[in-house]
């Protein structure tokens, strides 16, 4: 494992294996957050939800999903290049990963 990840996985107060998986899905996520961010991704969506206020406000909750939104309306913008980013990012750090979209339909 990455030693960043290692490093990471400090700041949580594991003591089951239940706690690790947990702390290790909470990195993902951010690591994931670090991939859309670096492909320039939040010039055209917003993070937003459960994991955004866990994340963002240190509220204490756990959820698995990240949501997103388009800032303004785009009929042609497309989510897989972001996915690609996401993926090589998680793997950077030592992950292998399978990225499955969700889309909402409203």
């Amino acid at each position: 494992m990455d030693n960043i990840v290692l490093d990471m996985l400090e700041g949580y107060q594991c003591e089951s294996s239940d706690d690790y998986e947990n702390a290790l899905k909470e990195i993902m996520q951010e690591i994931a957050l670090l991939g859309l961010w670096r492909a320039k991704f939040f010039e055209h969506g917003l993070f937003y939800g459960g994991t955004a206020l866990r994340i963002l406000y240190k509220l204490p909750r756990f959820s698995e999903d990240l949501d997103f939104s388009l800032l303004s309306c785009k009929e042609d913008f497309d989510l897989a290049p972001y996915h690609k980013a996401m993926k090589t990012e998680l793997e950077s750090f030592g992950f292998s990963v399978e990225i499955t979209p969700k889309n909402k339909k409203k």
